[in-house]
């Protein structure tokens, strides 16, 4: 097939990002599969230089559209666009990809159109096809979860809860009218699924495809890594959900293990972190705060445990999938653990939800590794088994034919 994929952020590998390393793999899959790919993508956050990394990495046109004007006037508009509909990209990029006419084109060849992370589906949705072109969706995350439960947070009648009476409303009515838009909306999880059902999807349109992961191609922790006993947390520190979570981690996780254990290190993966966290670690020579790294692998293999403190987003966090994979114990909040808990064997995965219970937990795996890397280890066969990337293109091909439910 002749395959548009729209895109927020342009993969490449070691991208700082699981969102943008699962794009990669969905790619690469699509590429194994002899399907022709032009990659569409906004203007912003590095794409152009991405855009050149992918070329060279894989056999696919990239299409980067930067948008006609811009300026600190045009940047704050984005801001108060998202402020106000954040299911929407901001229309200046909006405007640049449809007018662009190698896009157009792109759009016109298409058998089938797809887009990553629901907003960019706001581009395809308008774009002009070929009466026959399947338009597909790849919903990363289920944005209205994502705020109701910021809104769920605000104080009842202050500035904030009025703007997220108005926000919830605004990705509701958005979200929904994309999905049935769709010819179909595939997600991560059996709990997406009812979200994007409930958003107005129909059943049959609305599938679940596992995500692949290089776990079950050999890549892995031979066992409990020497001493120091060592935490492992990994994000993307441009995104404010994984900043508000290493905050409390610092704040409030940290001094209540180190109460108990004070030898215990701390490690921070991810780009972009902010001044504080950076700061943090100058403080503290147990905490380790990386920035981007081109591998993770060696973060894990000096890991412990991970934890997955986090307490806003939605959808199936890759991070905590990845540690799975790996078969290293996995200390998560409820958010954390979304899509994962009661949909397998998840022994090695502990789910607790204050600052308190996260430290017992973590205690309770450093104190015990032998049990608890017992336990991550048939978590590990279960994820392998699951999120297999050896099966993925054939999954991943059924899904965009709309023939892919996965119960």
């Amino acid at each position: 097939m002749r395959i548009a994929s729209v895109v927020a952020h342009v993969p490449y590998s070691g991208i700082a990002h699981a969102g943008g390393q699962y794009v990669l793999a969905h790619l690469r899959a699509l590429r194994a599969l002899g399907h022709e790919v032009t990659v569409v993508a906004p203007g912003w956050r590095g794409n152009d230089e991405a855009a050149e990394r992918l070329r060279a990495e894989l056999d696919v046109e990239v299409v980067v559209c930067a948008p006609r004007v811009d300026g600190r006037l045009a940047q704050w508009l984005d801001t108060q666009q998202i402020r106000l509909f954040p299911v929407r990209p901001p229309r200046r990029f909006r405007q640049a990809l449809l007018r662009s006419e190698r896009v157009r084109d792109a759009f016109r060849q298409a058998e089938l159109i797809e887009a990553h992370w629901t907003e960019m589906s706001w581009i395809s949705r308008a774009a002009r096809t070929a009466p026959d072109a399947r338009r597909v969706v790849i919903a990363h995350d289920v944005i209205t979860q994502t705020f109701e439960r910021i809104f769920a947070r605000e104080r009842r009648g202050s500035p904030k809860w009025i703007l997220g009476l108005w926000r919830n409303a605004s990705v509701v009515r958005d979200e929904g009218l994309l999905y049935r838009s769709m010819d179909t909306v595939i997600v991560f999880s059996e709990k997406d699924a009812g979200y994007v059902r409930r958003l107005g999807a129909a059943p049959s349109n609305s599938l679940v495809l596992r995500p692949p992961f290089a776990g079950s191609d050999g890549v892995g922790v031979t066992g409990i890594p020497a001493d120091p006993p060592t935490v492992l947390f990994v994000g993307a520190f441009f995104r404010d959900v994984n900043v508000e979570a290493a905050e409390w981690l610092i704040d409030e996780i940290i001094p209540l293990v180190r109460a108990e254990r004070p030898d215990v290190r701390f490690i921070l993966a991810g780009a972009d972190p902010t001044p504080g966290m950076i700061a943090a670690g100058e403080r503290d020579p147990l905490l380790e705060v990386t920035g981007e790294v081109a591998t993770l692998d060696p973060e894990y293999a000096r890991a412990t445990a991970v934890v997955v403190p986090l307490r806003m987003g939605a959808g199936l966090k890759f991070k905590t999938v990845e540690a799975m994979m790996r078969g290293i114990p996995v200390v998560a909040t409820s958010v954390g653990a979304e899509g994962l808990v009661g949909e397998g064997e998840t022994s090695g995965l502990v789910v607790a939800d204050d600052a308190e219970d996260l430290a017992a937990a973590l205690l309770r795996v450093l104190n015990d590794p032998s049990a608890a890397w017992e336990a991550a280890r048939a978590s590990r066969d279960w994820a392998q088994s699951v999120f297999g990337i050896e099966t993925y293109p054939a999954r991943l091909e059924a899904a965009l034919l709309g023939q892919g439910v996965e119960r």
